[in-house]
């Protein structure tokens, strides 16, 4: 029903007129309730933050309060930028206060190493496979061929949760062993291996990736830290040993996070088949750590969004510590150990894998 509600002339003289539908109202009372417009909110606020990253503002920022008119836009489309900034005080990322601007507490925690890890991992690594998913559901597009993940922010920004909450598990693991060398597999930019050597003075490693251009910045990486006196990085396939150069041989602990999982898309065979492969070059006191995710498929810890990745890349998925438990029954290797970290970070268990005796 249309009600016609006459006001009196306005500013200009013209003759006010309200409308009102109750079946319009209903609807848009509807997608209020939706919660649609906060879902697009956070979208846009993701890719907000993202960019304040990614163009320097935001170390800018960082530096203390900035005024626009100074240096903080300097080489920025002033326009565009400060009305983006204008935005993120809406938002509740930005103080602005008499024309100058800082980060809020809350900006802050958006901000964060780890808050930008996690952020670049969706946005900036998988946002290209994610912008493709209709053409990916409807067959018009195939993950691997006309699509693709971004492997570079991929690995830098796992590298910086890795060298968070994972590092120190290696490093205790390897402390109970009295190991000193670390073979790392799938080393990505090498940030786990540099954070260990960083951490202990003993450590030496090898890394190893198949992408020539992974090993390249984990090279810079180490040299950047003093660290290629003690820290070396290869070309090879981490899951066929029979490519890896003889500087892997002396390494008393293998290290392998996330990489094993996607080899679920061919069947728990092939798995066996890998973890059989390291078995042979598990001579002496060497040790297999395996780090993978482990699922509950909720929408705990972004479990939900890490579940729709796999799903776009046609990836296999990830099981749970029972599941790989039976994986491990059917190879010529044991578990000795589980190791986890207690209600932080990422669910990641870690498995200390020996050839069976």
């Amino acid at each position: 029903m249309l009600e016609t509600v006459r006001g009196t002339s306005g500013p200009l003289g013209a003759e006010s007129l309200e409308l009102r539908d109750t079946e319009l109202i209903e609807t848009w009372q509807e997608f209020q309730l939706s919660a649609m417009p906060e879902l697009i909110s956070a979208m846009h606020l993701c890719h907000a933050i993202h960019a304040l990253a990614d163009s320097g503002l935001l170390e800018r920022l960082r530096g203390g309060r900035q005024t626009p008119g100074a240096s903080l836009l300097d080489g920025m489309n002033q326009r565009i930028a400060s009305n983006v900034l204008r935005y993120l005080v809406l938002r509740g990322v930005l103080e602005e206060w008499q024309g100058s601007h800082s980060l809020t507490r809350r900006g802050e925690m958006l901000t964060s190493e780890i808050s930008l890890a996690r952020l670049g991992f969706y946005v900036e690594a998988y946002g290209p496979v994610v912008h493709r998913t209709s053409d990916l559901i409807t067959g018009r597009a195939v993950y691997g061929k006309d699509v693709q993940r971004s492997n570079g922010p991929l690995s830098r920004h796992c590298g910086t949760v890795f060298a968070k909450y994972y590092t120190p598990i290696i490093l205790e693991a390897m402390r109970d062993r009295g190991a000193k060398r670390i073979l790392d597999l799938g080393c990505g930019a090498g940030q786990l291996l540099v954070d260990a050597c960083l951490n202990n003075s003993e450590i030496t490693g090898v890394g190893l990736d198949i992408a020539p251009a992974a090993v390249e910045v984990a090279r810079e990486l180490a040299r950047s830290h003093g660290l290629e006196d003690r820290l070396e990085f290869v070309v090879a396939d981490a899951f066929d040993p029979r490519t890896w150069p003889e500087v892997c041989s002396g390494a008393d602990v293998i290290s392998g996070i996330g990489v094993l999982h996607e080899q679920f898309r061919d069947g728990d065979q092939a798995v066996v088949k890998i973890l059989d492969a390291y078995a042979d070059v598990l001579t002496g006191e060497k040790m297999l750590l395996i780090g993978e995710p482990e699922p509950f498929y909720d929408d705990r810890e972004n479990d939900s969004d890490f579940f729709l990745m796999h799903v776009l890349t046609d990836q296999g998925f990830p099981v749970d510590r029972e599941e790989w438990s039976s994986i491990f029954e059917r190879t010529r290797l044991t578990c000795r150990r589980i190791l986890t970290r207690a209600t932080a970070g990422p669910r990641m268990c870690f498995y200390d894998l020996v050839p069976k005796s």
